[in-house]
């Protein structure tokens, strides 16, 4: 993990939460650009969740740009879904029950 703060966004997605309490508030979604990870022969892909969770950067690897940026999405697919499951909370994009416009895969 990196830091708070994600200088190179790419991309960003603003996600509606509504709480158990029915109150809506922002989740924000940002991929970074992938970039050779300093010191290391792989790339990495920087993604962030502002609204659930502590916030923080996460990087995520593979061995070329194309793959950190397609493993950067399935990351926050995963995870968005996971929450949405566990915390029993709507999560959505544009409408309540739509995907969030993050692929819902069969094993997550």
């Amino acid at each position: 993990m990196a830091s708070d703060d994600l200088e190179r966004v790419i991309a960003e997605r603003r996600l509606t939460l509504v709480s158990d309490e029915g109150e809506a508030r922002d989740v924000v979604v940002r991929i970074g650009k992938p970039e050779r990870a300093p010191g290391h022969p792989d790339f990495c892909c920087e993604c962030q969740i502002l609204g659930l969770g502590d916030g923080k950067v996460m990087r995520i690897y593979g061995l070329d740009a194309f793959q950190a940026l397609q493993l950067g999405l399935r990351f926050v697919s995963t995870l968005l879904n996971h929450h949405r499951r566990e915390a029993m909370r709507g999560i959505y994009w544009l409408e309540p029950g739509d995907d969030m416009g993050f692929e819902v895969r069969l094993e997550d």
